[in-house]
């Protein structure tokens, strides 16, 4: 069952927010979500599926930003909405980060080509487990060379289901060998969906 937790809101704007804590197990360690392969973790609700693919940002070397794979299903009956400021990345000690700006993005980012192709194992993996639903395509941060405005808005439908990468800054205790939680919220939802995965 998706993991649950309940936030008064989500916080747009750049920069660490303030820290929630998050949930771990008695030893301390958070928990992590089960995978489909050794980069992609997910959870499934009865709502909303969602996939969290590692593998771009294990080559993440320099810079202060870095990749997410992001896969989102509408397993429910009616439309949901997210945006920017839907993804907060929490940190082990609780510390929340918002996506980066697509300006930022813009200007700091340089390796977003390479990121789409190092995403070809998750397209494969979600269009095997997905085959019967839609792809719709959301271009929030476009890479280099798409020629595509960011789509700051995404209308997921009944049905259908979308992925891409989506963007962080680097934390100070940085990402590798780390634990994170992506907090996920859509504009019709109250609840936070939460997948927890790792870094190598």
């Amino acid at each position: 069952m998706l993991g649950l937790v309940l936030l008064a809101a989500l916080p747009g704007g750049t920069g660490c927010l303030k820290p929630t804590g998050a949930t771990t197990t008695p030893s301390g360690r958070p928990l992590q979500s089960p995978k489909l392969n050794p980069f992609i973790y997910f959870e499934e609700g009865r709502a909303l599926f969602i996939a969290v693919d590692g593998r771009a940002a294990q080559y993440t070397k320099s810079g202060t930003i870095f990749p997410l794979g992001l896969g989102l299903v509408n397993l429910g009956k009616t439309g949901l909405t997210f945006s920017a400021e839907s993804f907060i990345l929490e940190t082990s000690d609780g510390a929340h980060y918002p996506v980066v700006s697509v300006e930022e993005y813009n200007r700091e980012y340089k390796r977003s080509r390479t990121d789409r192709r190092l995403g070809d194992s998750f397209d494969e993996v979600m269009l095997t487990r997905f085959r019967n639903y839609n792809l719709i395509d959301w271009t929030l941060f476009p890479f280099a060379g798409q020629g595509a405005a960011s789509q700051q808005l995404l209308e997921l439908e009944r049905g259908y289901w979308t992925r891409n990468h989506i963007y962080f800054p680097i934390p100070e205790t940085g990402i590798h060998g780390q634990n994170f939680s992506l907090l996920v919220r859509a504009k019709e939802s109250p609840e936070t969906y939460v997948v927890r995965f790792f870094l190598r």
